[in-house]
Formats: C-alpha cells, sequence, structure tokens
C-alpha cells in the first residue's frame, strides 16, 4: 500500500511515443479518411510483425467525444504493408461496444501484443492491450485487458474480446489500513485443442494484502498468495473461458 502511488506513477506513464511524420500512420489516415485531429493521438500505436516484418499493426483511436477527462473512442485496428502503409486486413469497433472510454476509471494506454499465441499450427495470433487507472486514492483500482486477432480474407477477427489479464482493486486508508487485492494472468499455449484451435491455460496469481497496525505502532503488510487454474477453449467463433472445480 505504500508503494500505491508509485505503482499509479508507473501505470499512468505511456509505453510509446508516435511521430507526427511517421509514414505509415499518415498513409493509413489518409485511407480511412481521418486527421490526426479526429485521433486521439497519445493511443495511436504501430508495430511490426516480428515473424513477418513486411506487415505492421496499426491501431488508431478515433475520437468520438472529448472533454478532457472523459472521452470515448471508436477502435480502427489494421494490419498494413511495411513499407507503404497500404491496408491489408482492418477490424473497427464502435465506441458503443468497445469499451474504449475514460471518465473516473481513466483509460491510460492501448498497446499491441505480438507473443507468440500460435493458435493453429502455422496460424499466430495478436493482441490489443487496454489498461485502465481508477484515480481514488481511498479505492484503488487498475484493470488491463487483452484481445486476441486473427487474419480472416481481407479483415481481423477477434477471437478472444477483452480478456482481463491484470487488476489491481481494494480498500486503502491513505495511512496505514488497507485491504488490497492483486490478480496477475498469464496465458500459456497448450498442445491440446478444442475445434481445431489449441486451448490457452490460464495460470492466475491472486495475492490479498493487509495492512494494519501492530501493538508497537509499526506498520505491517501481511500476504496471501495463491494460483488458480483455467482454460481457454475455442467454441463458437471465440475463446471462451473453462473453470476447474477446486
Amino acid at each position: 500500500m505504500r508503494k500505491y502511488i508509485l505503482f499509479i506513477t508507473l501505470f499512468l506513464s505511456t509505453e510509446f511515443s508516435w511521430s507526427q511524420d511517421s509514414l505509415i500512420i499518415s498513409n493509413v489516415l489518409q485511407q480511412i479518411e481521418l486527421d490526426s485531429q479526429q485521433c486521439k493521438v497519445d493511443f495511436i500505436s504501430y508495430k511490426k510483425i516480428p515473424h513477418y516484418p513486411s506487415e505492421t499493426i496499426v491501431v488508431i483511436p478515433e475520437i468520438v467525444k472529448d472533454e478532457g477527462a472523459y472521452f470515448e473512442l471508436n477502435s480502427h485496428i489494421f494490419i498494413v504493408d511495411s513499407e507503404s502503409g497500404k491496408i491489408k486486413n482492418s477490424f473497427f469497433e464502435s465506441h458503443k461496444t468497445n469499451e474504449w472510454y475514460s471518465d473516473a476509471i481513466a483509460l491510460i494506454n492501448i498497446s499491441i501484443d505480438t507473443a507468440p499465441y500460435y493458435i493453429q499450427n502455422k496460424k499466430r495470433a495478436f493482441g490489443i492491450n487496454v489498461k485502465y487507472v481508477g484515480m481514488s486514492r481511498v479505492n484503488p483500482y487498475v484493470s488491463k485487458t487483452t484481445s486476441l486477432f486473427i487474419k480472416q480474407n481481407s479483415e481481423l477477427k477477434r477471437i478472444l474480446n477483452r480478456f482481463e489479464i491484470y487488476k489491481y482493486y481494494g480498500e486503502w486508508n491513505g495511512q496505514c489500513h488497507g485491504d488490497i487485492n492483486e490478480e496477475k494472468k498469464i496465458l500459456i499455449m497448450d498442445k491440446n485443442k478444442t475445434n481445431g484451435f489449441y486451448n490457452i491455460l490460464i495460470k492466475n496469481k491472486k495475492t490479498n494484502t493487509k495492512t494494519y497496525l501492530n501493538n508497537k505502532e509499526e506498520c505491517i503488510d501481511k500476504e496471501n498468495s495463491k494460483t488458480i487454474s483455467s482454460t481457454l477453449i475455442f467454441e463458437e467463433g471465440e475463446y471462451k473461458e473453462v473453470h476447474y472445480l477446486d
């Protein structure tokens, strides 16, 4: 809990800086008939695909409403030619359903994850991660979700929708009394398949930390942890979580 201010500061730092004169981004914006003023520029990101560097993943957050701390964004996600920026595959989702908005819980970062998610023998997915932070000191809150995408003809198909991989929440009085929970999930590709797609194993480390003053007026953290397993299996066109019985 005493590390909470530093923790939030680290989460508020951005992971990517975008250059206004980036040729790829400029070309993508031109193709979808947007200019930079219509986008949340701090959240625009792009990353070459490590195993196929001739293609680049691009994320464009289009502004629907922007009132300072409160904003709503449409999602534009593309795979483009790394040289020309020509769009090859695309995905769009409206602000009405994508949860790309910021209010009391602030959306602070949108990033691209190119970990080796081999969901079939020769097919690899990529992830889009979104982070949120609550601004309450007494009720801290942090969440990070991931969505997985694959190519499907000229489109991108989402096969995992906003799966929460990190969560930090609880109560804290700002001095030495608190009850904080943290969940960290690791995604591991499995050798077993469901409907032709490899299962994804989930290892969720749950930690509860209670902070209190002892008889000597010392501030003490008491921590308890456990790991819970589950599996993401592919059903009806997307990955769904299956929990094991304790």
